[in-house]
C-alpha cells in the first residue's frame, strides 16, 4: 500500500472514529433515558439484545451505591482512641483496616453520628449520596470464550459489514452540516 493510500485510510478511520465518538455520547444519554423509563414502567433492570432472533448481548441498568464515608477523621479518631485504641495509629489517624471495618459495620446515620450494628454511635461519618445510574453492555459469548472474542461482537460485526444495520444507523451523519 502506498503512503498516499495509508494516509487516506488513516483520515477515513479518523473521521469514522470521531463520528462514532460523538454519536456514542449522544446515544448514551438517550439510551439511559429510555432504560430508566422502561425500568420505571416494567421494573426490569436487564434487557437482552438480539439480532435476527439471536442473543448478542445483555444491557443492564445499574446504580453506583452510596455507602458511607468518613467526613471528620479527627473527631472519629478521638472517639476511637478512647473506645477502641487498637483501631487508631495516632490520635489523629485511623488505621486503614479499621476504617474499612467501621464503614462496613454501619447500619444508619443520625444527627449524632453513624450507628454501628452493635449500637455504637460514631461521630464524623455521613452517608454518601448514591451515584448516577449507568448502563453496561456484556457481549454474549460461547462457553469457554475469552473477552474480546465474544460471539455477540462477531455477529454484530458481520451484520455491520453486510450492511444489515444500515437503516438503523442511517441518521448518524459523517459530517455536521
Amino acid at each position: 500500500m502506498s503512503l498516499r493510500d495509508i494516509n487516506l485510510r488513516y483520515a477515513a478511520l479518523k473521521l469514522i472514529a470521531d463520528t462514532v465518538d460523538k454519536a456514542m455520547k449522544d446515544e448514551k444519554a438517550a439510551h439511559l433515558d429510555a432504560l430508566e423509563a422502561s425500568a420505571e414502567e416494567s421494573g426490569a433492570k436487564s434487557w437482552t439484545v438480539t439480532l435476527g432472533g439471536e442473543k448478542v448481548a445483555a444491557i443492564t441498568l445499574s446504580q453506583r451505591s452510596g455507602g458511607y464515608r468518613i467526613t471528620d477523621e479527627e473527631d472519629l479518631a478521638d472517639h476511637l482512641a478512647l473506645a477502641h485504641p487498637d483501631m487508631v495509629e495516632t490520635i489523629i489517624r485511623i488505621k486503614p483496616w479499621a476504617a474499612k471495618q467501621l464503614l462496613e459495620s454501619i447500619v444508619d446515620v443520625t444527627e449524632d453520628g453513624a450507628v454501628t450494628k452493635d449500637g455504637e454511635i460514631l461521630p464524623g461519618i455521613e452517608e454518601a449520596p448514591a451515584g448516577a445510574p449507568y448502563q453496561s453492555l456484556r457481549w454474549d459469548k460461547d462457553k469457554g470464550e475469552t473477552a474480546g472474542s465474544e460471539r455477540g461482537r462477531r455477529v454484530i460485526a458481520d451484520a455491520l459489514q453486510a450492511g444489515e444495520l444500515r437503516d438503523l444507523l442511517a441518521d448518524i451523519p459523517l459530517l455536521e452540516r
